[in-house]
């Protein structure tokens, strides 16, 4: 006789054979959690294309399996990263740096996650990506976005054959205040017979070379939201140039930018080129209603900050201070910062300000209602500033926020739902009200075990992570975003399980991550399943996703369980 004890049933007899795993139960994770989802900025899609991720900083990480992060590189072609995060009173924040993996076009950003000291829960963290395969939908499109996709060749030597010189066009936008605004643009001067290499010095390989350029201005959250590194920057300044600071320790401060943008040169193997052997001439625009880090207007001639990205660490490095001078033709909108730089990277005109911890109330939210709501903040003109986060209750602290006049703003599910403008952040606790219209939903529940492969009807409760995908747009894209850790003991069933309650009624897509391996699969009527199904969430009685993991068991004679 075979028994198949894996699920927390009772040991066989002398001389039974049964099955027992070969893995040890997993631990509930504690710290903060994170699920990271990687979208394409121009479908709002989520990104199945292999991407590269590496996580740096002070903050202690680990994966789903509890396996240390820090320092590491993974690669995900499912567009959702998952990390736990230990945030202590001298580790406090982390970066997540993202490269394309398989030579698909997509640009590197990253992003800058900060903490602090005993924080725990559920977040929810979202990063959006550009492609330079996708210029001519970047430019079709009414983000404050613009790309230059160039060819060019590089000799046996790595050196460019021929001059690339490159720049985006001016686009007409809709700002943050509902005005139209029509944003600058960047450009590249490569010289012939420049040699370029890779970060690890290596000459570019001989044959074609691709070159782009994309400059984001500052108008709206679409393109704040692309902002390599975040807005709570940690940066790297020579102490001969500590005045940029602004009196603001250098990770204890954030940038309001006036526009950034980046360049890239790929050669004929996808290796990312990024040094050169001789100067190449960059110019980046600024609105001319930008304010100087005193709030006065500036003028030709200003002295503006310059930074580079650091892609390896997710610092932001001080360059030079540019200065501030008319475009040839004039442009009755911008002014332009040029500058000569050796290396490749994000580049932006930024200020580096004091910041304060922000406290917002979400007024009118009704008693037992914890629906997501997406709450972005963007600065006033002249002082851009981004962030993005969901709220689930009434309250939302804002970490290093600056202190600047802003604009909150709820949406439920991609609507509108409230608004608010401050003269400063930083001047008290901001009141955000909301109207919510009624939900007409139920629950959506996940419950989550692994098994033994030679008998399924045996397991044993397993945690994970789980991606909810919702109310979609009328080109059936998905509009709102949540994610949850599913670890609670099921009453019913030996399964972790997780659920939200009053959920909105209607199609879905629920992924959920095996954490022993970090692939992620999405789950249709209750049996994990492929990628791309979508289910309903109906009104009234829970709705319930089951995910079976199988795991490792071995063949044992003689009883006892597990």
């Amino acid at each position: 006789m075979v028994l198949v004890s894996c699920g927390g049933g009772g040991g066989g007899g002398a001389g039974e054979t049964i099955s027992v795993p070969t893995q040890a139960p997993l631990q509930t994770l504690q710290n903060a959690r994170y699920v990271v989802r990687l979208v394409d900025s121009v479908t709002g899609q989520t990104i199945s294309d292999s991407i590269k991720v590496t996580f740096v900083g002070a903050a202690t990480l680990k994966a789903a399996d509890s396996s240390g992060l820090n320092g590491k590189t993974i690669t995900t072609s499912d567009g959702l990263v998952f990390v736990d995060a230990a945030f202590t009173a001298g580790a406090q924040d982390f970066s997540i740096q993202l490269a394309d993996a398989g030579a698909k076009g997509w640009v590197a950003t990253g992003t800058r996650i900060v903490g602090v000291a005993g924080l725990k829960g559920d977040q929810a963290v979202e990063i959006k990506m550009v492609n330079t395969n996708q210029a001519a939908a970047v430019n079709a499109s009414d983000l404050p976005v613009a790309m230059a996709v160039a060819p060019g060749s590089a000799t046996a030597s790595g050196a460019f054959a021929a001059p690339v010189v490159l720049a985006t066009a001016s686009k007409a936008v809709t700002n943050a205040e509902g005005n139209a605004e029509t944003i600058g643009t960047s450009s590249l001067a490569i010289p012939a017979g420049t040699v370029g290499r890779t970060a690890g010095g290596a000459a570019a390989a001989p044959g074609p070379l691709t070159v782009s350029n994309t400059y984001f201005g500052n108008a709206n959250s679409d393109s704040l939201r692309a902002f390599p590194g975040g807005f709570a920057a940690t940066v790297d300044v020579p102490a001969a140039n500590a005045a940029v600071l602004n009196g603001s320790a250098a990770d204890q401060g954030s940038f309001i930018t006036a526009g950034f943008a980046q360049f890239n040169v790929t050669d004929s193997k996808g290796n990312a080129i990024k040094k050169f052997d001789q100067p190449l001439t960059v110019g980046i625009d600024l609105p001319k209603s930008t304010l100087d880090e005193n709030g006065h207007p500036l003028t030709v001639g200003s002295q503006y900050p310059v930074w580079s990205y650091d892609d390896t660490n997710g610092k932001w490095v001080f360059e030079k201070m540019g200065t501030v001078a008319e475009k040839t033709p004039v442009d009755a909108d911008n002014f332009t910062v040029q500058f000569q730089t050796q290396h490749l990277s994000s580049w932006n005109l930024d200020q580096y300000v004091n910041s304060c911890t922000a406290s917002v109330n979400i007024t009118g939210r009704p008693a037992a209602d914890d629906r997501p709501l997406e709450i972005v903040l963007v600065g006033a003109t002249g002082q851009r500033y981004g962030n993005i986060t969901r709220a689930t209750d009434s309250s939302l602290t804002l970490l290093r926020a600056p202190n600047i006049a802003a604009t909150l703003t709820a949406l439920d599910r991609g609507k509108v739902v409230g608004k608010v403008s401050v003269s400063s952040l930083c001047g008290g606790p901001v009141a955000l009200p909301v109207t919510l219209a009624p939900i007409v939903g139920g629950t959506l529940k996940v419950e989550s075990y692994e098994y033994c492969s030679d008998n399924s009807s045996h397991r044993r409760e397993l945690p994970t992570l789980v991606s909810v995908s919702y109310a979609p747009n009328a080109a059936g894209v998905f509009t709102a975003w949540t994610s949850f850790y599913a670890d609670q003991p099921s009453s019913t069933t030996t399964a972790a399980q997780g659920s939200i309650a009053g959920f909105p009624a209607g199609p879905v897509e629920v992924s959920v991550q095996n954490p022993r391996t970090g692939e992620w699969m999405v789950v249709i009527d209750g049996l994990s399943g492929d990628k791309g199904y979508v289910n309903e969430v109906g009104a009234g009685s829970p709705t319930v996703f089951t995910a079976r993991f199988p795991m490792n068991c071995k063949s044992v004679t003689g009883g006892g369980g597990f």
